[in-house]
């Protein structure tokens, strides 16, 4: 993977940083995600194009920061910077090319890490049939049953971003988490981490869960786009899933009623490649997914503000609230035995500002799965 590439996914990062909770709370992390898709498309066609993707994504930072906080003028200015030099530089030839592990889905140097065989303990290396690793950290009581996998959304992110609700988890229940291929202490993946389809990730999933011998049945916890990749593995193995937990879950319907409200919301909305490989449905296609297991999807209390689309007015925003209301609505109702919990004092990044309902979530469903009471 080209490392100027990199880097100018490492300076993306860093300005999202300098934004408020705004911007995330109705995207969450997927919002690197279409970033790269623009970076990548400019990148085949030259310097004009990979400036005016930077052009765009400076001139929205300063228009969403700016009137909160002036004084992160300086990070934005200097990143513009930033971004020139890499840009003429990658142009130039400066910089050398070449792979490394991904930490966060933006590759970093990681020197002398060695690959470990051992599988199913806690924080190590599981070697895969094919030959390569992904990093899987586990807690709890190992004989438990049913096993928490804590999945991450579009194959993309690592066991740390679930590390606070993995701590609250009751010890009696046994959870794991991991680093996706391509990711944090995972090997690499062959090209952008962007362009990981979701069946190869769920075939890496389940891959290292049989390595890992992780005791089946599972209950499943995916957070944003990581419901749509739980819903699908679910579907693909229904007799390994005992239970799912949603955490302010994408829905596979929402690239094409988002964009019936304003097709400024993504512009991959009727990408017919972007949606078979993130799990989104073609336009007017419905969800036909359904699954009479335990079953808890739990939605944000905040709503996201009009702050968080620019280039739209409340109206649009209003609906674009509703609609995913309504997402989770349905969402809990593909279970007979499915619950709706809104969360208070929480926005699309639940796993930080509220682990704790997660866990209770996933206490439930465990508690519903082990008495065969649904």
């Amino acid at each position: 993977m080209n490392r100027i590439y990199r880097f100018h996914c490492h300076l993306f990062d860093c300005l999202l940083s300098v934004q408020s909770d705004d911007l995330m709370a109705r995207y969450g992390d997927e919002i690197r995600s279409v970033f790269r898709d623009q970076l990548s498309d400019a990148w085949k066609d030259g310097l004009s194009a990979i400036l005016g993707v930077w052009f765009d994504v400076i001139a929205e930072t300063i228009a969403l920061v700016t009137p909160r906080c002036l004084a992160h003028l300086r990070l934005v200015f200097a990143a513009t910077a930033l971004a020139s030099v890499l840009t003429i530089g990658s142009a130039l030839g400066f910089c050398t090319l070449g792979a490394t592990p991904v930490v966060h889905a933006c590759p970093q140097e990681q020197p002398g890490a060695q690959p470990s065989a051992q599988s199913g303990t806690s924080g190590s290396l599981v070697q895969l049939p094919d030959g390569r690793h992904m990093f899987l950290e586990c807690s709890g009581d190992a004989n438990a049953v049913p096993t928490v996998i804590l999945a991450n959304g579009r194959g993309l992110g690592t066991a740390d971003s679930w590390a606070q609700v993995q701590r609250k988890v009751i010890p009696s229940i046994r959870v794991c988490s991991y680093d996706a291929m391509g990711a944090g202490r995972s090997d690499r993946v062959q090209g952008p981490p962007q362009f990981h389809p979701i069946d190869q990730v769920i075939s890496e999933m389940h891959s290292l869960f049989l390595t890992a011998q992780l005791k089946q049945p599972f209950v499943l916890v995916g957070a944003s786009a990581g419901g749509i990749l739980v819903r699908r593995y679910q579907q693909q193995y229904p007799h390994e899933i005992a239970g799912l937990v949603f955490v302010d879950s994408a829905h596979e319907e929402m690239e094409w009623r988002d964009a019936a409200i304003s097709p400024q919301t993504d512009p991959n909305w009727n990408n017919p490649v972007f949606l078979r490989e993130n799990g989104f449905l073609p336009n007017h296609q419905k969800l036909t997914w359904h699954a009479d297991i335990p079953l808890i999807d739990l939605e944000r209390s905040e709503k996201a503000p009009l702050s968080a689309f620019p280039g739209l007015i409340q109206q649009q925003v209003d609906a674009m609230n509703a609609a995913w209301h309504d997402f989770q609505v349905d969402l809990a109702g593909r279970s007979k035995f499915g619950q709706l919990r809104i969360v208070p004092g929480s926005g699309h990044r639940m796993h930080e500002q509220r682990p704790d309902a997660i866990a209770d979530a996933i206490q439930d469903v465990i508690r519903q799965a082990r008495s065969k009471a649904y």
